[in-house]
């Protein structure tokens, strides 16, 4: 199957405390608080014309509800649908229209380990505007990392039958993959011991607009799991916080710009200080929070 998704659409969790989460991503984070009902908000930035960037959901134990993927078209969303059905995958729901904030036509399956994939086209965009210099808040969504205890299996998975391709790996750890776009990545894949969220990148608009937004965070108080520092497989900027759940969050930008995929040639990148940070800045690494919650929601699709 050929890559038809362009990047990820947003992102899903399930949390218990609803009121804490939607004030931490709305007054710390800095996402705009789109449209929120009794158990549910849904989360944007200024700068997308997406409706919004974060579902968060009201359930008894931290969960991912689902990710979501964006494709160009309805006739994409239907290329998937029958591709999936050739080989045997369920649809969860769909291909149909989707009964959210913005709409579209979209479709919904488990991965292997059991995470709901959302595939949307054709949403309905909203009013946005471009960040300013030195506005600290976040601008879009970068990429989502997930933790996996197969990880060659499940790269192999989201390559197939998804059509992402491998831009590079970090030596037996981690699995960067692009989906059809120039740039580096749009997920990744860690190995960890069990299926969770590892954490979600909100892209800022340059690298002052990054440093002013995770200062902000770390003159506050915020828990600074690791960075300010540079990555080198991507080449992105990296500070990570902890939200009120424990799920990892992280300021980045300038990932790196793939010009032509047809030279580009994956590298094994080695574990050693000066590639994990090439600044040398961060703050050692808490590794603990990068497993993150226990997911509760394998093979179990939300609601809505």
């Amino acid at each position: 199957m050929n890559c038809r998704i362009t990047n990820v659409r947003y992102v899903a969790l399930g949390v218990p405390n609803l009121a804490e989460q939607v004030e931490f991503y709305r007054d710390t984070w800095g996402l705009v608080e789109r449209e929120s009902g009794k158990d549910v908000a849904f989360m944007g930035t200024v700068s997308s014309t997406d409706p919004y960037v974060l579902r968060l959901r009201k359930t008894e134990s931290e969960r991912v509800d689902l990710v979501s993927f964006a494709v160009p078209t309805a006739a994409d969303v239907d290329a998937y649908a029958a591709d999936f059905r050739r080989r045997g995958i369920e649809i969860i729901s769909g291909p149909g229209l989707v009964d959210l904030p913005g709409g579209g036509y979209g479709l919904r399956i488990f991965d292997p380990e059991g995470r709901t994939l959302e595939i949307a086209a054709e949403v309905e965009p909203v009013a946005a505007r471009a960040l300013l210099e030195r506005e600290w808040m976040p601008g879009k969504l970068s990429h989502v990392v997930l933790n996996t205890p197969d990880l060659e299996g499940m790269i192999a998975w989201y390559c197939d039958v998804l059509g992402m391709r491998l831009s590079d790996r970090l030596a037996d750890l981690m699995g960067f993959l692009a989906v059809d776009s120039h740039w580096h990545h749009a997920l990744a894949l860690a190995r960890g011991a069990y299926p969770s969220i590892n954490h979600v990148a909100y892209e800022s608009r340059g690298i002052d607009e990054y440093m002013r937004a995770s200062g902000r965070l770390m003159r506050a108080g915020e828990n600074c799991v690791w960075g300010p520092g540079r990555h080198g497989p991507g080449d992105n900027t990296f500070s990570y916080f902890q939200d009120r759940g424990g799920f990892v969050v992280e300021y980045t930008t300038a990932l790196q710009y793939i010009e032509d995929w047809s030279t580009w040639v994956p590298t094994v990148h080695p574990t050693i200080p000066e590639w994990s940070d090439q600044w040398g800045t961060a703050c050692p690494r808490q590794a603990e929070p990068f497993l993150g919650p226990r997911d509760s929601g394998l093979f179990v699709a939300p609601p809505f």
